[in-house]
């Protein structure tokens, strides 16, 4: 009859890499210990709260990272930001939240924020605030907005990679009520910042979003123009 599990030895039958175990073998001692209860800890629980496990730690972590880079990012995204006419303040609560989102595109939970890394952060949060703005105009408000930028590549950029994508998520998700008078084109959508975000990385990869930070500065931005009376007369896109 074969032994339980829990009482073979498995020395053929590694799992962790030499790497972890080298570098295991140089912490102290009651470092390692640490490590032999949090794995034997884990060991017994199910699945279920392993995922949990992992998450309360990556929250902790995330945490701590936030807390020593927080002063930075509320100044710069403020920063960036102020040109849009964006004033939300980024709370503590939404520097985790996208210290959270940003490692779940990338898996990447530095040891301390490094001022690369902030950097990729930060334009990581700015491009999901503008296409966040851009979900929430009207159509007319978007064309306005694509047609200032002045050259017509970048007009394009704006409208075929961004606007175009917003317009069809929010026809899927059923939040447009087109009608023959186009009447919906001065309609802004009502979208909770949870259903907004949701929809920005159900719609957009970790590319075009922070393609779209990294250009931030290049694009013209008119608050007067932009959010003006609707018209009577017909929109041409």
């Amino acid at each position: 009859m074969s032994r339980k599990f829990g009482e073979r030895r498995l020395d053929g039958a590694r799992v962790l890499p030499q790497p972890f175990l080298d570098e295991f073998e140089t912490r102290d001692a009651s470092t390692r210990r640490f490590v032999l209860n949090a794995l034997t800890l884990f060991a017994t629980i199910s699945p279920e709260q392993q995922h949990q496990a992992l998450n309360d730690l990556i929250q902790r972590e995330i945490a701590i990272l936030s807390e020593r880079s927080r002063k930075f990012l509320h100044r710069r995204v403020k920063n960036i930001l102020e040109p849009f006419h964006i004033e939300k303040a980024i709370e503590d609560a939404d520097v985790r939240e996208y210290y959270y989102r940003y490692y779940m595109l990338t898996g990447i939970i530095p040891e301390r924020p490094t001022p690369d890394y902030l950097n990729m952060l930060l334009t990581f949060i700015v491009g999901v605030e503008l296409i966040q703005m851009i979900f929430r105009k009207s159509f007319m408000e978007q064309q306005r907005f694509y047609e200032l930028q002045g050259k017509y590549s970048t007009q394009a950029m704006l409208f075929y990679r961004y606007i175009k994508p917003t317009r069809a998520k929010l026809a899927e998700e059923k939040r447009l009520n087109r009608d023959p008078a186009g009447n919906h084109y001065y309609r802004r959508p009502k979208l909770t910042t949870a259903e907004a975000l949701e929809f920005i990385f159900e719609t957009f990869d970790l590319e075009a979003i922070t393609y779209l930070g990294n250009f931030s500065e290049k694009l013209v931005f008119e608050f007067n123009y932009i959010y003006a009376k609707p018209k009577t007369t017909s929109p041409v896109m």
